[in-house]
């Protein structure tokens, strides 16, 4: 999946790719770097932030892509964090970090970001075998429900939209 990324790519993006088989994946935003650096990472120290974990209890190779400020500038149009997966399954991730009654409003932007990488990444890749997943990964200090009836009608048109399955969440299982 790797060379099928580079390729889809004009610049050279290798510094935002990385192959994992770890049964656990960690992963963060690093939103509190220097600009420059703030882009999506796997946990590689102690002291490192984690935002969303895959569980990948087969030992399946991934390929980790940082999307939003690496593979994408920040003067392009607005695309989710990271994309993480291979051609069985590839979840498409944004993390928001979110107080009490900005949910809404982070929920509406993350779709509208995923959104813009499922197009793209279809435009530039053959997912047409490959299980879609649009994850939004709220990071709030408050829990909050996650199904109303608003977000399933939400689900349901992103599926058909898309062909990819919209999730809130913050784990999932390779």
């Amino acid at each position: 999946m790797i060379k099928a990324i580079l390729g889809a790519f004009d610049n050279d993006i290798s510094a935002c790719l990385t192959e994992t088989n770890s049964t656990l994946i960690e992963l963060f935003d690093d939103y509190d770097a220097l600009p420059v650096l703030q882009r999506s990472y796997i946990k590689t120290e102690q002291d490192q932030p984690v935002h969303f974990l895959i569980y990948n209890p087969s030992e399946a190779n991934l390929v980790f892509a940082a999307l939003d400020n690496c593979i994408l500038k920040s003067k392009d149009i607005s695309r989710c964090d990271f994309v993480i997966g291979n051609f069985e399954k590839l979840y498409f991730v944004e993390i928001k970090r979110v107080n009490k009654g900005q949910r809404r409003q982070a929920r509406t932007s993350a779709i509208q970001q995923l959104q813009s990488s499922l197009s793209l990444f279809k435009s530039k890749l053959n997912l047409t075998d490959t299980e879609l997943i649009a994850v939004i990964c709220l990071k709030a200090k408050q829990i909050h429900p996650l199904q109303t009836a608003t977000r399933a009608a939400e689900m349901v048109a992103f599926k058909e939209t898309y062909n990819a399955n919209l999730m809130e969440g913050q784990s999932h299982i390779f």
